[in-house]
Order: structure tokens, then C-alpha cells, then sequence
């Protein structure tokens, strides 16, 4: 069981990392990204649900920002 578990959660995990980083680099907006995370399978093994999805996805917009501030800041 615990191998079908590891896998249902890897699969999640993929699908929610695709979603997230689409909606940071703005190919898709946050209405679009929550819906497509509502419809990964086992995505409350992510720790992702309908109360929290917006705190993962402006955390996730913000780190994304940071990264990029970074880059241009110190690997001129």
C-alpha cells in the first residue's frame, strides 16, 4: 500500500509543481491554476486544498519573484 501511496503523491506533486510554475512565469492566471489544482488527483497529499490554495499560490508567485530578483541582481 504504501508504494501505491508514494506513487499517487509523486503524481500529484508533478502535476501541482506544472500548474504552479505556469501560473508564476504568467502563462495562466490564479482562477485557471486553482481549478486545474482542484482537479489533480490526490492533491491533498500535496498538503493542497480549497482553504489554503490561494496561500500556496501567491507564496509560490512571491518566491518566484524573489528567484528572479535574484538572478538579475547578482548573475549579471
Amino acid at each position: 500500500m504504501s508504494k501505491v501511496k508514494n506513487m499517487a503523491w509523486d503524481n500529484a506533486e508533478k502535476q501541482s509543481d506544472k500548474i504552479i510554475n505556469e501560473y508564476c512565469i504568467g502563462n495562466i492566471d490564479i482562477d485557471t491554476a486553482k481549478k486545474q489544482l482542484a482537479d489533480v488527483d490526490n492533491i491533498d497529499l500535496c498538503g493542497i486544498d480549497e482553504h489554503n490554495v490561494d496561500e500556496v499560490l501567491d507564496l509560490a508567485k512571491e518566491e518566484h519573484g524573489q528567484i528572479q530578483l535574484y538572478k538579475m541582481e547578482y548573475l549579471r
